[in-house]
């Protein structure tokens, strides 16, 4: 399978430690959606997602990752997953080669309209963005929007640490 990641999962480092097969595929783009920050964390606040869009210039950016269909269970489950749910997309890499992938999108019931996400989650966001080699002008929109202070100043300290 191929996964089209996008915030957290462009960790490829990371993701190979749960899934041994995964390996980079480059940057892409996922037309026809845009990445916002609407997903309920347990934290209280948001975290990264991609919804559907009909502006004909809405583009997510992120990271292709081939892996072993066998080892899907290693990082999804739907049974485990409420939150969560994989979904066939059409995407692009650099040279316009198309991609049957799937990208993680958040289920109706988890999807919130009042939280932002926490300054340090932000900040991963844009560090990920930029590591992974996403356009200059993506991680700028990222960059702008609102974001709120942990107010847990141990948790935020401790997450910034990892930075």
């Amino acid at each position: 399978m191929i996964l089209f990641a996008y915030a957290g999962n462009m960790n490829v480092e990371k993701f190979v430690k749960t899934v041994p097969s995964a390996r980079n595929l480059g940057v892409a783009k996922l037309p026809g959606y845009s990445f916002v920050f609407n997903s309920a964390g347990d934290d209280e606040s948001a975290k990264a997602n991609v919804v559907r869009s009909f502006d004909p210039d809405a583009i997510v950016w992120g990271v292709l990752i081939e892996l072993l269909d066998e080892e899907r269970s290693n990082f999804y489950d739907p049974l485990w997953s409420s939150t969560l749910k994989l979904e066939p997309v059409l995407c692009f890499d650099l040279n316009d080669n198309i991609y049957h992938a799937e990208v993680f999108v958040t289920q109706p019931h988890a999807i919130t309209t009042h939280l932002l996400p926490y300054d340090w989650y932000h900040d991963k966001i844009l560090k990920l963005a930029t590591d992974a080699g996403l356009p200059a002008s993506y991680i700028s929109q990222i960059a702008i929007m609102p974001y709120k202070i942990d107010p847990d100043e141990i948790r935020r300290q401790r997450r910034l640490k990892r930075l």
